[in-house]
């Protein structure tokens, strides 16, 4: 399981450094993760499902957390969304926060 983590971790790291648009999008990223870790002999959508479903492929969970993480740790993978969520975030704990006042 290590492998398939350094593996996902390289491959989503490349793919945020060489197209920025899937910086912000985690769908668009989850699918070009899974592209480029199955083989031209699994692509039947059968023998697909089945490496989800033995873990053989990182889960979307997983290459969320990976961008997330490498954007945390890189400003520069970050996307064009990143500071607007972040900004919100304040504003978010303080709405919360009322909330639980009330």
């Amino acid at each position: 399981m290590e492998y398939i983590k350094d593996k996902t971790i390289n491959i989503v790291k490349d793919l945020i450094t060489k197209h920025p648009h899937l910086r912000d999008n985690d769908n668009k990223l989850l699918a070009n993760v899974w592209y480029q870790s199955v083989t031209p002999l699994e692509e039947e959508w059968v023998d697909f499902l089945a490496l989800i479903a033995n873990g053989e492929l990182p889960s979307s969970e997983s290459i969320r957390r990976c961008r997330q993480k490498l954007q945390e740790l890189n400003p520069e993978l970050r996307g064009e969304l990143w500071d607007r969520r972040h900004k919100m975030q304040i504003q978010v704990k303080q709405e919360l926060k009322d909330m639980e006042n009330d």
